[in-house]
Formats: C-alpha cells, sequence, structure tokens
C-alpha cells in the first residue's frame, strides 16, 4: 500500500524556526524550545487514536463518497457511505452541509468531530478551487461532477488525502501552540500579541503542515488501487488506512522534535 520510505523529510523550515518567528517576548530560548516541542508532541499524541474515531472516519469517508459519486450515479455504496447528490451543479457549500450531516450523526467525540468536519471542508473547499482552474469549454455542465471525477483515481484521491492531513495537522498545530503559549507566557499583553502574530502568519504553520503531510501521498494512492478503486473499502479498510497514515505522520512530527535535542 505504497512504497516505504526513510530518511526525514525536506522543510522548507523547521517547527523551530515557525515558532520562533512566530514568537517575540521576553523568555528564553530554552522556553521558546520547550514551548514548540511540547506543540508537536502534543498533536503526535492525538494522532495516536484518531483512527478509531467513527468522527474522523466519517468525514474522510465523504471524501471518498465524492470521487465515487462524480464517477457515478450507483458507485455500489455500502451502508457506512454517504449518498452524495452531485446533481445540478452542487454548491461547495451544500457539500459541506452533506459532510456536517454525515459526520455529526456518527461522532464519538465532538472535539475530534469538528476537526474533522474543518479539514474535510478545508480540503473539498481547496480542491475545488484548485480544479476549477483547469476546468475547459469542452467540460460538462456540471462542473462539480467534473471536478470531484478527477479525485476518482490514485493520482486525484492522494492529492485530496493530503490536504486532509494537511489541514487536520495544520489546525492541531495552531491548538497546541496558542494553548503552550499561554501557559508560558505570564503576561496578557505578550499572549495578545503572540495570538496575532499566530494569525498574521498562519500560512507558516500551514506550509509546515502540507511539507509534513506529504509522507501520507504514496501510501494513499497505494491504498486507493488496492481498496477503492473498483470497490468500496470496509469500515475495517478505512480505519487500518486511517491508523496507517496518521502514524507516519506521527513519525515525521516526532521525527521533528528531535531537532530540539541537537
Amino acid at each position: 500500500m505504497g512504497h516505504e520510505r526513510t530518511g526525514a523529510l525536506p522543510h522548507s523550515k523547521h517547527w523551530r524556526d515557525v515558532v520562533t518567528q512566530l514568537t517575540e517576548w521576553s523568555g528564553s530560548q530554552e522556553q521558546l524550545a520547550d514551548m514548540a516541542a511540547a506543540t508537536l508532541r502534543n498533536v503526535s499524541t492525538q494522532f495516536r487514536n484518531l483512527h478509531t474515531d467513527n468522527g474522523v472516519v466519517a468525514a474522510f469517508q465523504f471524501l471518498l463518497a465524492l470521487a465515487k459519486y462524480a464517477s457515478s450515479s450507483d458507485p455500489h455504496t455500502r451502508s457506512n457511505m454517504p449518498r452524495v447528490d452531485l446533481g445540478d451543479d452542487t454548491s461547495t457549500l451544500r457539500l459541506v452541509s452533506e459532510l456536517r450531516s454525515w459526520v455529526y450523526e456518527r461522532q464519538n467525540s465532538p472535539e475530534y468531530a469538528d476537526l474533522a468536519i474543518k479539514a474535510s471542508s478545508d480540503a473539498i473547499v481547496h480542491w475545488t478551487k484548485q480544479k476549477t482552474n483547469q476546468l475547459t469549454f469542452f467540460d460538462s455542465d456540471n462542473r462539480t461532477r467534473d471536478i470531484w471525477r478527477q479525485a476518482d483515481s490514485g493520482s486525484g484521491f492522494c492529492e485530496v488525502s493530503r490536504l486532509f492531513f494537511s489541514k487536520f495537522t495544520e489546525r492541531y498545530l495552531s491548538y497546541f501552540l496558542d494553548r503552550e503559549a499561554s501557559a508560558v507566557m505570564k503576561h496578557a499583553v505578550d499572549r495578545d500579541h503572540f495570538a496575532a502574530q499566530l494569525r498574521s502568519h498562519i500560512d507558516d504553520v500551514s506550509q509546515f503542515a502540507f511539507e509534513t503531510s506529504r509522507i501520507t501521498q504514496s501510501f494513499s494512492a497505494g491504498w486507493f488501487n488496492n481498496y477503492a478503486r473498483d470497490q468500496i473499502p470496509t469500515e475495517g479498510q478505512f480505519k487500518g488506512f486511517l491508523s496507517r497514515a496518521f502514524g507516519k505522520m506521527r513519525e515525521e512530527l516526532i521525527r521533528e522534535t528531535t531537532i530540539y535535542e541537537q
């Protein structure tokens, strides 16, 4: 299900550098390093059991359902897959609304469900914008179906999958970094300044998350070709994939923390 990779992924900017750029306060470099490392550890800990949460699984199932319904009006869905309406050039807002309803009906943890919905929504919006620019005069009148039909392949779905893991990671990094900063920074003015810096430099956090999520791409393509190209995966196959993918993300985040120990 995708080749194995050894060695660290290249990053345009290490996490420590991202946090350093975000933080201008009177604390020591040691406190800064501890805060950055603690953020990575917290995120990697959360990733350990996400694959067991039904809300997270449901959010990922919805992304595959979009690709399958775009290629066929009857994609042989199982009961664990949503039925997605892609008729009449369905809007992105409607897709997100259907996603939210599907996940909320199956959620275990409201926190995980909320993050999964936001990560999947981000993936839907980003993929739609990216592929809309590639449509031609010869495509059909149903632009939504044309856009998501491009995700019904190993090469297409691995891009959608990467967006999902990237946005999930980005949101968790921002959440835990803000929490760690609030615990370390004793003065309200420092905390407010940090929050403003985090908002203004969110692209740096997003870039780090996107580069980290690259490790999931080849694995996602292999999984799709083995389990989703000509059939609908079982619940166990979905959970098995998410376990491996979040595990690979954990390995990258843990590897990044070794920088603070050098």
